[in-house]
């Protein structure tokens, strides 16, 4: 029993120093509950902070993708490639470390040059050196389709 009472005098002394000490200041405390809204609370913003950061990645890296995807489309046409999806597809599997795109599409272009089109060039002129007149005339063309004229 005189132990229970020692601990109660020893208590007793520390809560009036507590309380005069802090008499101009009030001490707040938590209790569990508070603290759980807290803690929560504080997970909840830092997931949602991680997902919008995550968001901001997977743009960044679709818009670079999207971005090289154009290069590379562009690349092919200056090249005059016909099937550049096929093209494209085969180059990026001779990409590595050293090799970029543009290296690996020559390679595989200079290996198959089937894949290089001439294209298609459009004249101006007339195909018959330049007097104005195709040999064909209009009237036989109407001719031809039941036309008068």
């Amino acid at each position: 029993m005189d132990d229970n009472t020692k601990n109660t005098q020893t208590s007793s002394q520390q809560d009036g120093q507590q309380e005069q000490a802090g008499a101009g200041q009030q001490e707040k405390l938590f209790t569990q509950a508070d603290v759980d809204r807290i803690i929560n609370a504080r997970i909840a913003r830092m997931k949602q902070d991680t997902e919008t950061a995550d968001t901001y990645r997977r743009e960044r890296d679709d818009a670079r993708r999207e971005l090289e995807q154009y290069k590379n489309d562009a690349f092919l046409t200056s090249k005059g490639v016909i099937d550049r999806d096929y093209v494209t597809f085969k180059a990026t599997q001779l990409m590595d470390d050293k090799t970029n795109f543009q290296q690996a599409a020559e390679k595989f272009l200079k290996e198959n040059p089937r894949f290089m089109g001439r294209g298609f060039k459009v004249s101006t002129g007339t195909p018959d050196g330049g007097t104005g007149r195709s040999g064909v005339l209009d009237a036989d063309i109407r001719k031809a389709m039941g036309l008068k004229g």
